[in-house]
């Protein structure tokens, strides 16, 4: 699909979109963020088409969610044009800034990103061990995975049982960027090294 940036008034329709969807289950804006870039970090590109019903909730099933087949076609449309933004921005090695929203009192949480993030992790998750099982390469995990668990309900999974501080948190937030490029660069370099080893086979 050729590259189109989008518009801020893309973004805009996008999501309120998901924000009307969001009863049934549909993911906000910022989690949709979150989990495009882990789908795009991570071991082997997934087509977002194949992610509509994780996006959407019980809304992909449901035919009055949409006005129209246009609306959803429209959709759609914003949906890869924001997956083809990231796929760009980290293939280009351009920084990565995630969309990260305030709430009414304009403090930034970070949290829904980052649960987007590992739910994007689960869906290849035993190819993830490859970066778990890193030692020196799982460190870019711990900034987002202490977000997505910071509030989890069972407290033996939360990185601070009282919850982090405000300077904590901004540093989480303020390595997400770092974090993102490093995972990305870790399972680029593996999936570069496959494609040499089968060529070397083929070639012998």
């Amino acid at each position: 699909m050729k590259f189109k940036p989008m518009t801020e008034q893309d973004y805009q329709r996008l999501g309120e979109t998901l924000g009307r969807l969001a009863p049934q289950g549909a993911m906000s804006l910022e989690k949709l963020d979150g989990f495009f870039a882990a789908l795009h970090a991570g071991p082997e590109a997934i087509k977002p088409a194949d992610c509509l019903p994780t996006i959407l909730g019980a809304a992909f099933d449901d035919e009055a969610a949409f006005a129209s087949p246009k609306v959803l076609e429209k959709f759609v449309a914003q949906v890869m044009g924001h997956w083809l933004e990231i796929a760009r921005t980290l293939a280009n090695g351009e920084d990565f800034y995630p969309w990260l929203d305030a709430d009414e009192h304009g403090v930034v949480h970070g949290n829904d990103w980052a649960e987007g993030f590992s739910e994007g992790m689960q869906i290849l998750y035993d190819d993830w061990t490859l970066l778990f099982d890193d030692a020196e390469a799982a460190g870019a995990l711990a900034p987002i995975m202490a977000l997505a668990f910071e509030h989890h309900p069972d407290p033996e999974m939360r990185p601070f049982l009282d919850g982090a501080s405000a300077e904590q948190k901004a540093e989480w937030l303020g390595e997400i960027s770092t974090s993102v490029a490093q995972i990305y660069r870790f399972f680029a370099a593996l999936r570069q090294e496959m494609e040499d080893a089968e060529s070397d086979a083929n070639d012998d």
